[in-house]
């Protein structure tokens, strides 16, 4: 491969539970690591991380540069921008003008490790020549402390896929050489013909437990040991999900698909190592939580195309209006409930 020796300069957005086991990744790589704390930056700036993992051990280690803010590397170039924050559409400022000072060269690869549907168009618009590259997450880790992350499950996947589909060549080169790193990370990926495909697929996982885990502070296998009524509610979301994949012409959002995905949770339940999600997480510490993204993306694309869910549309209802108390509560400095 052309370039095998070089040193990769990657500028990691975000450097929370995912961010940070991928940061230890591409530094086994030998990437050299730009990391944009927020939260944490004082812990990280003067301790590190902490990774507490079954799949790693237990290891200490800090970015190559802590920085605070993207303004602190204006003008760098780096040969990737991963981005780990999630995804929050319609916010101000919008992820193309947060990534602006950053993207000084159209070589630079654009790496959205962002849940939810529909988050790839507004950055591909704004940076036409770039190589925009969509990523799909499996990564049971959570950050318990600033720079403190648990990761107890050998779960560990990135699926990859330009966007869109049909990029240029060296579009998909950046992206099978970013695979390539993080597989000598220590992590598991893939490049895919149509990340698409990945992404509504994680979707059914991600639109039935985190408004579950959300609206009923449960874990996963816990919800599911809850009553005899919970299963069918977490199935007929992901019914819904896929009945709106088809309608859109996402290929390979199956049945099959969705009862791979519900074992996991039905797993959890019989072992009793149920998983809080991350909505669930980020409303117990305060934060804001993906609903747009998750579920109010889909929603919207079910009510253009004349579709009725009621679950999820429900599901979004609840979560908006406690979003929105959520945003009110932190404006009046009080604590989220």
């Amino acid at each position: 491969m052309t370039g095998q020796t070089a040193v990769r300069r990657v500028l990691l957005i975000g450097a929370g539970s995912i961010g940070a086991v991928y940061l230890y990744q591409l530094q086994q790589a030998g990437c050299d690591v730009t990391a944009v704390c927020r939260s944490n930056y004082a812990q990280v700036k003067e301790h590190g991380f902490k990774l507490l993992s079954l799949r790693y051990g237990n290891v200490t280690y800090r970015p190559n540069k802590t920085l605070s803010s993207l303004s602190e590397c204006a003008g760098e170039i780096f040969d990737y921008i991963l981005v780990c924050i999630k995804s929050f559409p319609g916010s101000k400022p919008s992820l193309p003008e947060m990534l602006a000072p950053v993207v000084r060269n159209k070589s630079t690869a654009i790496v959205l490790a962002q849940n939810g549907i529909m988050i790839e168009e507004e950055v591909a618009l704004a940076f036409p020549d770039n190589p925009i590259i969509s990523g799909v997450i499996y990564l049971p880790s959570v950050q318990t402390e600033p720079g403190t992350i648990e990761y107890h499950e050998m779960l560990n996947l990135l699926e990859l896929g330009t966007y869109p589909a049909d990029a240029p060549p060296d579009h998909k080169a950046a992206a099978l050489r970013f695979s390539e790193l993080m597989v000598k990370g220590g992590g598991n990926a893939k490049v895919l013909e149509d990340i698409q495909i990945a992404r509504w697929s994680k979707l059914l996982l991600n639109a039935a437990w985190n408004p579950i885990c959300a609206l009923t502070l449960c874990s996963d296998g816990d919800f599911l040991l809850s009553s005899d009524f919970a299963e069918e509610l977490a199935w007929e979301v992901m019914m819904e999900v896929i009945a709106l994949a088809d309608k859109v012409g996402i290929p390979g959002v199956t049945v099959e698909v969705a009862e791979s995905k519900f074992s996991i949770a039905k797993r959890r339940a019989k072992d009793g190592t149920g998983r809080e999600m991350s909505m669930l997480q980020d409303i117990r510490q305060g934060r804001p939580f993906e609903v747009e993204a998750i579920i109010g993306n889909a929603v919207r694309l079910g009510r253009r195309h004349g579709m009725k869910m009621p679950r999820l549309e429900t599901f979004y209802a609840l979560l908006k209006g406690r979003y929105d108390a959520q945003v009110k509560e932190r404006r009046q400095g009080g604590t989220s409930k």
